[in-house]
């Protein structure tokens, strides 16, 4: 199978992350925060050393690296666990159900309005246009930093620096962007950032992170948190007061084992990533018949359409005629293609990771140039 599904989840893991899930099965499935004997202890200080590395990849404090299951969990923990009712928020045209239907609960529960900003004509998210719909009520701008459906990367910089102005939290999702651009929390001004484990960092699925910076975040979820057990009142200090549960000690061991794969090897990832992903896009423009949706070469994200045919017709002929693994539909954000016109038979998305080659990328022009003719 030539796996091109990327940005769902990355299919091939570097061997650090599957060396850390073989230890989790036989030396790591202990429950860190609950116990003092030594393997307790050995596993909270792995813990604590994944912490660290991401508030330094991140430019924020190791307590304020959350471990959530997941990009859902952090942005839902970010959006529920801010709330301001009768408050007002804005967000863009590009984000993940992950946001829009996080937004449509506290719209119901918390008379939380919000206003979606649409992209100028080169896809960008412009902190001007942002500006225009700040109310005397706002208190949060979210933003997808790069988008699961174009690859479309926003200058978080500029967007952050209006939020800072206007005091404003910042809320960035990082699912498509962690592992592929450099994020400085403390340099963008952000509030808070998501991450998915299982997409740029190549960590197995059900692990995420909420990152927090300058910002007060309450309780998703209640419970056990290793902290003040003679309490029935949940303790909000980050990161315990946050991670209610026993937490997912593969799936971080995981991520941490992917984070420091892409740290060591981030130019060399990235680079190849931009050369296969300018051979697609460059030879998707040629074909006849093709609408290309992506001209962000670094992303590794490329959508398009093929005239005549629903997205999902065009995916099921690669997966059978040439075993290559796409992703077609709405992927999740409905709004994008709703503003792109193309609600109804959605998009074909080819996402690439590091382990593609470039002769998967010349196969899949092939299959397209030859569905695209019939």
């Amino acid at each position: 199978m030539i796996y091109l599904d990327n940005s769902s989840t990355t299919h091939k893991k570097p061997i650090g992350v599957i060396w850390s899930q073989l230890l989790s099965i036989t030396k790591n499935s202990i429950n860190p925060s609950r116990a003092g004997y030594k393997s307790a202890q050995r596993v909270s200080e792995k813990i604590f050393n994944a912490r660290e590395l991401f508030a330094e990849t991140f430019n924020t404090t190791a307590d304020n690296v959350i471990f959530t299951s997941g990009c859902t969990m952090a942005l839902n923990t970010a959006i529920f666990g801010t709330a301001k009712k009768n408050g007002h928020i804005i967000t863009t045209v590009y984000e993940h159900n992950s946001v829009m239907r996080a937004l449509e609960k506290i719209k119901s529960t918390q008379s939380v309005t919000y206003s979606v900003v649409t992209p100028n004509k080169n896809g960008q998210i412009t902190a001007s246009e942002i500006q225009k719909h700040i109310r005397p009520n706002t208190y949060m701008v979210i933003v997808n930093h790069t988008s699961n459906v174009t690859g479309t990367t926003q200058n978080i910089e500029s967007i952050g620096k209006l939020c800072k102005k206007h005091k404003l939290l910042f809320l960035v999702d990082g699912a498509q962007s962690v592992g592929h651009e450099q994020i400085d929390m403390q340099k963008y001004n952000i509030n808070l950032l998501s991450v998915a484990g299982h997409k740029g960092l190549y960590a197995p699925e059900g692990i995420g992170a909420l990152l927090i910076n300058n910002a007060s975040v309450s309780p998703l979820l209640y419970g056990g948190t290793g902290t003040y057990s003679d309490q029935i009142k949940q303790p909000v200090e980050p990161p315990e007061g946050l991670e209610s549960g026993t937490s997912n000690i593969p799936g971080i061991l995981g991520m941490y084992a992917g984070l420091k794969f892409v740290n060591r090897n981030f130019k060399k990832i990235n680079s190849k990533i931009y050369k296969l992903t300018s051979v697609l896009i460059d030879e998707l423009k040629t074909i006849s018949g093709v609408k290309l949706f992506s001209t962000n070469k670094h992303s590794g994200v490329v959508s398009f359409v093929v005239k005549g045919k629903d997205s999902s017709e065009v995916s099921n002929i690669l997966n059978e005629e040439y075993n290559i693994a796409t992703r077609p539909g709405l992927h999740c954000a409905p709004l994008v293609h709703k503003y792109m016109g193309t609600l109804k038979n959605g998009m074909t998305r080819i996402s690439i990771s590091y382990f593609n080659k470039m002769s998967d990328i010349k196969k899949a022009i092939v299959a397209i140039k030859k569905i695209a003719s019939n």
